[in-house]
């Protein structure tokens, strides 16, 4: 499917260039997780349905594309291929994934708070979160893992200071939040999918 070759182009694009764009970055101890991990480590899912970013905040207006889009590309840094946000969308109905074939888990994300009110006073932002992923298209599916985070992006590097004009820095904001929330998620390794031995064929 076109949709799903162009994420994972864009996938091997991200993967060659997240050296360099990690490089400087400082980052907080990962989040605790919960979840059914050993079940993750063994499905290894491939194909991750990321649903609508949920708002639970008291009307802070969060972007929620921006978050949207942000856990995708760190999904994409992990290794994992998420399914075009549009597909996504095209095939959302009631709160789970329709399309054919199922995706292998789905990502939910409730952002339960958001403050970018101090962005241009010390350079940071915050933001708390949910964040589930389910086997399957949709929430009944297992609990493959789940983190709550609360997390201070600091755009000043330590300086207190706002960061220097010319650039939305919302987006590079959610975006390090993103990579930080999804800092604990194993590293999808494709190869552990086909490392299970074959079970021996029966004697005729």
């Amino acid at each position: 499917m076109l949709v799903r070759s162009s994420v994972r182009i864009l996938a091997g694009l991200l993967l060659a260039l997240l050296p360099a764009c990690q490089s400087g970055i400082k980052r907080d101890p990962a989040p605790p997780v919960q979840g059914a991990l050993e079940r993750l480590a063994e499905l290894q899912p491939g194909d991750v349905a990321v649903a609508p970013v949920l708002d639970r905040t008291d009307g802070q207006r969060v972007p929620l594309d921006l978050f949207r889009n942000a856990f995708v590309e760190s999904l994409i840094e992990r290794r994992y291929s998420p399914l075009a946000p549009s597909y996504v969308d095209a095939n959302w109905i009631e709160a789970s994934f329709k399309g054919t074939p199922p995706p292998d888990a789905l990502l939910v994300v409730t952002v339960t708070a958001w403050n970018p009110a101090h962005l241009f006073s010390n350079g940071q932002v915050s933001a708390t979160a949910e964040v589930r992923l389910f086997e399957g298209g949709d929430t009944t599916g297992s609990l493959l893992w789940q983190s709550s985070v609360a997390h201070v992006v600091d755009l000043s590097e330590g300086r207190g200071t706002p960061p220097a004009g010319g650039t939305d820095w919302i987006p590079v904001a959610v975006r390090k939040f993103a990579q930080q929330a999804l800092a604990a998620l194993p590293m999808r390794d494709p190869r552990a999918v086909h490392a299970a031995p074959t079970p021996p064929s029966s004697a005729q």
